[in-house]
């Protein structure tokens, strides 16, 4: 539930960093960037297009590589987690020192790359299916929950709907971290994404040792 909270955190904030400082284009929700490619389409804003078209295509690709690797039996799922970490912080770490000096398009879709890798390698809580990049499914989730709890009234089902109103809280909460962060200190504030990084990194370890 940690891990699920700290990236949930991590996923808000670079939704709240790509459209804050690059573009109006999200990260993760790729609905919104379909929408938005539709309306440019509509309006004949062909100028546009590329603009959603590259982060829908990066966070296929990053899917696909998720899965492609989810398929290779001799790659443990704590190595390739764990991989995912290291690779997610490093690129972060390296967008904060160089974000300026490369265009939106490529910053956008490097982002969605990693946040695809984020949602498709950590995709449960506790058992239950879960997303750190979007709130939507995770929304669904909670009231398929707690109809269910309303139906049999089991309790394990109230816990899971809890469960998901804190994934998507926390989504939240790194949305407002990062606009303030934002405001304060511009390119560099995706640093504070590491602590919430390495904190699910240590969780990793923690519970692999368990």
């Amino acid at each position: 539930m940690m891990i699920g909270i700290s990236l949930s955190i991590v996923g808000g904030f670079l939704d709240a960093y790509s459209y804050l400082l690059k573009g109006k284009v999200f990260a993760n929700a790729q609905t919104g960037n379909f929408i938005f490619l539709c309306i440019s389409l509509a309006r004949h804003e062909l100028h546009k297009l590329h603009k959603y078209i590259i982060p829908i295509f990066a966070f296929a690709l990053g899917i696909f590589v998720s899965e492609v690797l989810k398929n290779q039996k001799f790659v443990r799922n704590y190595d390739r987690m764990i991989a995912v970490l290291i690779f997610e912080a490093l690129v972060i770490a390296g967008i904060g020192f160089t974000g300026t000096s490369f265009s939106h398009d490529m910053i956008n879709s490097i982002i969605s790359f990693i946040a695809a890798l984020q949602v498709a390698n950590f995709d449960k809580v506790d058992g239950n299916p879960i997303a750190t990049t979007m709130i939507t499914g995770n929304l669904r989730s909670s009231m398929i929950n707690l109809a269910k709890y309303h139906a049999l009234k089991d309790k394990k089902y109230l816990q899971s709907m809890i469960k998901y109103f804190i994934i998507i809280g926390s989504f939240g909460i790194g949305v407002i971290i990062g606009l303030l962060a934002i405001e304060f200190y511009a390119e560099k504030s995706l640093w504070l994404c590491e602590l919430f990084l390495l904190f699910a990194f240590i969780m990793i370890q923690k519970e692999e040792r368990a």
